[in-house]
């Protein structure tokens, strides 16, 4: 466990958030719970899960798409569930005492339609600017506000590759588009070498871009963008090339205003058709269905779309922003291309 992790145990360093429901035990006790749970909070969207367990490293693995943190020592129980934001706590027994928030007992059968009624709903929360606008403003990189700018800063690519995460994104076929402008989704294609130079990079994960190339940087909307943006300058690293809010860049390209919203690889393919290349080449949009696993070369993660996307969000948006493209669309992704076909 690395020194984060340490200062986590004890309360700190927490990403605060939504109202938080916390899964904590064993890999065993949570894959177990993990499904009804994962199907009351789909009910109940604004509120956020927390996977906290002694070993976190295969966690992470396995749920590449969820929040995971560890135990926190039982001295610090308190404060780490109210910087966290608990309002429920499914675990084993030992922990009833410790919780000062509501609790259900692991041990016990739970369903989906339990677990909701102890959620009851809440109102969407008013977007609020971040209190750092000050300071992305002054040493975040340039904001750029509309596709006009975004298409001058790329240098009006006439080829855009747009890679989401799926096997589909190593195709051998991509390399004849070595010349064109790479869109890339998120940072877990690091260390694949394998189209590693990106462009523009779209992405909703407070993960640090690598010390080397800082590529544009987009995020789907302020509210969550700006945070990572303070992440980034506290580290030294802001997106010197600058940085897009999608839903605030003019004209709009996606509505994103609900509880689920479209994946950044949609919202990818949605600038991508905007900004009128002659080409677009589409890979690694597998819609969490390929046969090889949700990454390359990876089978141990848990397949699927998150709480917060869907296979039917992604396909309208990707649908209706390649019908108005009027230049040629490669498609690479066997998946995605049979949905879009299938009307």
């Amino acid at each position: 466990m690395g020194f984060a992790e340490e200062l986590q145990r004890f309360g700190l360093l927490l990403p605060l958030g939504s109202p938080t429901v916390v899964l904590a035990g064993t890999h065993g006790d949570i894959d177990r719970l993990y499904p009804a749970i994962d199907a009351a909070l789909r009910q109940h969207p604004h509120y956020r899960l927390v996977l906290a367990a002694a070993e976190t490293g295969a966690m992470r693995k396995y749920y590449p798409h969820e929040l995971i943190l560890p135990l926190p020592h039982s001295v610090a129980w308190q404060r780490w569930l109210r910087r966290l934001g608990v309002v429920l706590v499914i675990g084993p027994s030992a922990l009833s005492g410790l919780s000062p928030a509501g609790f259900v007992d692991s041990s016990k059968a739970i369903t989906p339609t339990m677990l909701a009624a102890l959620l009851p709903p809440l109102a969407v929360p008013e977007r609020k600017p971040s209190r750092g606008s000050f300071l992305i403003g002054l040493f975040g990189g340039p904001a750029i506000a509309s596709l006009h700018e975004l298409a001058e800063k790329l240098g009006k690519p006439r080829t855009i590759v747009c890679l989401g995460n799926g096997p589909s994104s190593e195709d051998p076929r991509l390399a004849d588009f070595s010349d064109a402008a790479l869109f890339r989704v998120n940072w877990n294609w690091r260390g694949r070498n394998w189209l590693t130079a990106p462009d523009m990079v779209f992405t909703a994960d407070p993960d640090l871009p690598g010390a080397g190339r800082r590529p544009l940087i987009a995020f789907p909307t302020a509210v969550v963008g700006r945070p990572i943006l303070l992440r980034h300058l506290r580290a030294m690293r802001p997106p010197s090339a600058g940085y897009v809010f999608i839903d605030e860049i003019d004209p709009p390209v996606a509505d994103l205003a609900g509880p689920m919203i479209a994946t950044n690889g949609a919202l990818m393919i949605a600038i991508a058709a905007a900004l009128e290349p002659e080409r677009i080449v589409i890979a690694g949009m597998d819609l969490y269905q390929h046969p090889e696993g949700r990454y390359p070369g990876d089978t141990t993660a848990l397949d699927g779309y998150s709480r917060q996307h869907s296979a039917e969000i992604d396909l309208k948006l990707v649908r209706s922003a390649l019908s108005g493209f009027d230049g040629e669309t490669i498609i690479l992704s066997d998946n995605l291309r049979l949905a879009l076909a299938a009307r």
